[in-house]
């Protein structure tokens, strides 16, 4: 009884996220768009400045479309993963990923209106530091939630040797986590820092912080495989 009325809960607490995505959604579309130029921003450099202009009827999808649809994905990931039964062992932190990268959705589906109508400055490092201070918080929390997360195919770390090998894949999630909390507090600094840089060097940084930080992860569990560590 206990497992089912936990079920539930967990079913409801979806349905409240999807709930929620669809009324933000539909807020944008109604009382939004009407008030928008017909050409707004709808694309943002790594310093925050507006790069890229459309017409507004095409932040629909973005804004509209995108999160319920993410969300749905999201939802149904565990059903189509051939090891979609793990995800009950580390549920609340797949759902809590989930959530958080739903309203991150939402979030930058509301940036085009909220530049078009002016309360988000065209040039600046407001924009700058929603994403890269989102998406590293979002990093440190995966990196403290790395070594929970237990064997699967579409969350976590997916190379082929560890999915092969459970002890593999404990030990290179538990080496993925500090890294992980490295890149995010790398994002962070740079949601702070990211207006006094050249777009340059911001790109520079991510891509060196993204990729390094995953070509690390990704030797090091290698090196597992073949019996060096």
């Amino acid at each position: 009884m206990a497992g089912l009325n936990l079920e539930v809960r967990d079913k409801a607490l979806w349905t409240a996220l999807l709930v929620l995505v669809l009324a933000s959604s539909a807020a944008y579309l109604f009382w939004a768009l009407p008030a928008m130029p017909e050409t707004v921003p709808t694309h943002w450099g790594a310093d925050g400045s507006v790069d890229g202009w459309s017409d507004k009827g095409s932040t629909v999808f973005m804004g509209v479309i995108m999160p319920p649809l993410m969300l749905a994905l999201l939802f149904a990931v565990p059903y189509f993963d051939p090891r979609g039964a793990s995800f009950n062992r580390f549920k609340g932190i797949y759902q809590g990923f989930s959530a958080a990268f739903t309203v991150f959705m939402v979030a930058v589906g509301w940036l085009t209106p909220a530049t078009a109508l002016g309360l988000v400055p065209e040039s600046g490092s407001a924009v700058g530091a929603l994403v890269f201070g989102f998406m590293g918080l979002l990093l440190v929390g995966l990196g403290i939630a790395m070594p929970r997360i237990e064997p699967n195919y579409t969350f976590g770390v997916r190379v082929p040797w560890a999915l092969d090998d459970p002890d593999n894949w404990r030990r290179t999630h538990r080496f993925a986590g500090p890294v992980f909390v490295v890149m995010g507090a790398v994002m962070c600094a740079m949601a702070f820092l990211g207006s006094t840089l050249p777009e340059a060097a911001l790109v520079a940084t991510l891509l060196v912080t993204l990729l390094g930080g995953v070509a690390l992860i990704t030797l090091y569990s290698f090196l597992i495989w073949k019996g060096v560590l």
